[in-house]
């Protein structure tokens, strides 16, 4: 049965990225020529399809709990498990990420990604943490949603990586709240999911390979309540999304599970 998924999987996900690399490639080309501001166009339209039916064709089935995501401007951080991460959240909501710059280069990926206003962090370059916490702070009095993963890389999930909070400072410097989404991967009994994590070196084809044979699984995404950044230094900030995402990831009461919503935007 595994060797059935993948055989029927893997060709339609070829497919679906080849075309919606182009058609949302082609759709950030209109909206330019529209003068459609970021993330309201056909082109945001066309990324919240592309990430829901991936999500659906990997069977992924994405959840929503917790506060309601904050209006923009808003700084977002979440935990880091998986490429998923960015599918699951962009199929629920309007978000420039904060990506590493390699990504700029991948074939369409990057394309796509920066036209739907991606900010890269240039690793190994002078003072790229504070390049990338100024590009946000621009970014957040844009009026918009950034998102972060302050672990800095992927982790099985199970717990938190330390938090870098430099990048914290962004909200500070814009004056907007923060808001920690935790993401978790869980079996049917609500057992983590061991296969979506994408760590330990893996390779992305790999793990492609791995997560097209799974069965299915729920991507959970708990939205924790907003911390207002006056008054407030980044190494507080940073302490305070960390214990209100520990909290989420073991719950001290059960957490009830909504459906998405995708009235927020």
């Amino acid at each position: 049965m595994r060797y059935m998924r993948r055989a029927v999987r893997l060709p339609l996900l070829i497919i679906h990225v080849a075309l919606g690399c182009l058609v949302i490639g082609l759709a950030v080309m209109l909206d330019r020529l529209s003068g459609r501001p970021l993330h309201h166009g056909l082109a945001r339209r066309m990324q919240a399809f592309w990430c829901r039916s991936i999500s659906r064709l990997l069977g992924v089935r994405i959840q929503v709990s917790g506060w309601p995501l904050a209006a923009p401007p808003v700084l977002l951080v979440a935990n880091h498990l998986s490429w998923l991460d960015i599918l699951v959240v962009a199929a629920n909501w309007k978000v420039s990420f904060l990506s590493k710059s390699e990504v700029r280069s991948w074939p369409g990926i990057g394309m796509v990604a920066t036209g739907l206003g991606t900010l890269y962090i240039e690793r190994g370059q002078r003072d790229a943490s504070g390049n990338a916490m100024r590009a946000m702070a621009q970014r957040l009095r844009e009026g918009h949603r950034v998102l972060f993963f302050p672990e800095g890389t992927t982790s099985p999930g199970l717990n938190l990586l330390p938090f870098r909070p430099r990048l914290f400072q962004a909200a500070i410097d814009a004056g907007v709240p923060v808001q920690p989404i935790t993401i978790r991967y869980l079996e049917a009994d609500g057992e983590p999911n061991a296969v979506a994590p994408f760590v330990d070196d893996e390779g992305l084809l790999s793990h492609v390979l791995r997560l097209s044979a799974e069965p299915g699984m729920r991507a959970v995404l708990e939205v924790g309540e907003p911390v207002d950044s006056r008054g407030r230094g980044r190494n507080e900030l940073a302490l305070l999304c960390r214990e209100q995402m520990m909290e989420a990831l073991n719950p001290s009461e059960p957490h009830e599970e909504t459906a998405p919503n995708r009235a927020t935007g």
